[in-house]
């Protein structure tokens, strides 16, 4: 009896030991990394949004933003906690051309979710569905899906929601999609709170094989440096510098650029005439006669007005009620538009094969392009110069390759900032008015 208790006690002791020195535990499985998840998309960005905020503080000081004080950094870290968001980590967000756009946000815990999606399904139409062992819930009055994994939370925008869930979760693999890993590896920004990355087909159709923008602030707005990786297919270079007009300060959308296409090579020179013929084919412009004349320089301005005088003659009535003609003068506004380009041979050809083709049209010693106002016509040895002042647009020297366009009734501007290794360096402003207005409840 004493022997069995001893050989029980011992046995006992043994496994206590052995638990000691090498625990019992089940194992624990690897939690799946949140970058497996991500949808294939025309644009992709990573965002430290703690960090993102903090930076846009005096962005929405000066800009009185009346909800700022739920755009703080330390507001959104009180707030993510309390719903389990890791908000320390990446988030990250896609969008395609076709309009719809998501964003997937890491998280800590999933257990604080549930009073969130309870509250959402009661204050909207909600239908929630059991997709394999996700639970989707589907938004219907905003086009809104959301799921969760134990480490990550999905949220998506559109209707191509089971595109993306069988592209991105359904099937996930140990492979991550091509164009984030163009954005996780980001040789060009790799500190800055928000960076966005495309490889788009959009892109490609312009010679252009994949871009990256990043994030800088001030009081007036966004502002976007770019970097665009040009296509070897097509070894299209800015100049630094070239022939130029002057353009009114008022002018709302204006072009100033100056590209290098006298040593085109033929092959090149094809591929740049068949991409430049699909973004006119539906005027039908003659781009081969353009690109055999154009030497680089290409200036356009179109915005603002300015008064002229014109005489006229009445017919009046006299003191003796005999009618006679009275020479008078009159102003009108006309609006401010010119267009230069600058030229190695003579443009006449060009001009003939314009009218020809009814793109541009001759009333007496003035031309019109399809709908634009009359326009003086300036022939030069090197300059071609069409513009509706009085007087021909100054000429000078300008040293950026910069474009301004105004888009309902918003200003943007692209400004080529210098070159190197193919790559376009760049900038683009996007007003503080438009962010406003595109989001309302600011």
């Amino acid at each position: 009896m004493y022997k069995k208790l001893a050989f029980i006690l011992l046995l006992a002791f043994l496994l206590g030991f052995l638990l000691y020195l090498k625990p019992f535990e089940r194992p624990k499985k690897e939690p799946e990394k949140v970058e497996k998840f991500l949808p294939d998309s025309d644009l992709v960005g990573r965002v430290y949004l703690l960090d993102f905020l903090t930076e846009s503080t005096d962005l929405m000081l000066f800009n009185e933003i009346s909800q700022r004080q739920f755009l703080t950094s330390e507001f959104v870290l009180s707030l993510a906690k309390k719903f389990g968001l890791d908000v320390q980590n990446p988030v990250y967000v896609f969008a395609n051309e076709r309009g719809d756009a998501g964003s997937v946000i890491p998280l800590y815990t999933s257990q604080k979710l549930k009073s969130a999606l309870d509250r959402i399904s009661l204050e909207n139409n909600v239908r929630d569905t059991l997709i394999g062992q996700d639970r989707i819930y589907h938004l219907t009055d905003y086009q809104i899906h959301i799921f969760h994994r134990d480490h990550f939370l999905f949220i998506y925008y559109g209707d191509y929601f089971p595109e993306i869930y069988k592209n991105a979760v359904a099937s996930v693999g140990e492979e991550i999609s091509d164009v984030w890993k163009g954005l996780f590896s980001n040789p060009i920004f790799p500190n800055e709170n928000l960076v966005l990355y495309s490889e788009s087909e959009v892109l490609r159709q312009f010679g252009l094989d994949h871009a990256y923008m990043a994030h800088d602030s001030d009081s007036s707005g966004f502002h976007f440096k770019s970097c665009i990786q040009i296509n070897d297919s097509i070894p299209f270079f800015v100049k630094d510098s070239g022939r130029a007009i002057k353009f009114s300060e008022r002018s709302k959308r204006t072009i100033d650029l100056h590209v290098n296409t006298i040593d085109l090579s033929e092959p090149t020179k094809a591929l740049l005439i068949e991409k430049l013929s699909l973004l006119t084919s539906k005027i039908n412009f003659p781009i081969v006669e353009f690109i055999d004349i154009w030497s680089g320089d290409f200036c356009f301005e179109e915005g603002g007005y300015y008064l002229v005088s014109e005489k006229y003659i009445e017919t009046e009535l006299d003191e003796n009620f005999e009618p006679t003609q009275v020479e008078k003068i009159r102003y009108k506004s006309v609006p401010r538009y010119s267009l230069m380009f600058s030229v190695h041979q003579s443009a006449n050809q060009l001009i003939d094969k314009l009218l020809t083709k009814g793109i541009l049209t001759q009333e007496d010693n003035q031309f019109r392009f399809l709908f634009s106002p009359q326009l003086k016509l300036r022939l030069d040895d090197d300059q071609v110069v069409f513009y509706s002042t009085l007087n021909p647009p100054r000429n000078y020297i300008s040293y950026r390759n910069k474009v301004q366009w105004t888009f309902n009734g918003t200003n943007f501007q692209f400004q080529v900032d210098s070159l190197a290794d193919a790559k376009v360096f760049g900038s683009i402003e996007v007003p503080m008015k438009k962010i406003l207005e595109s989001i309302e409840f600011l």
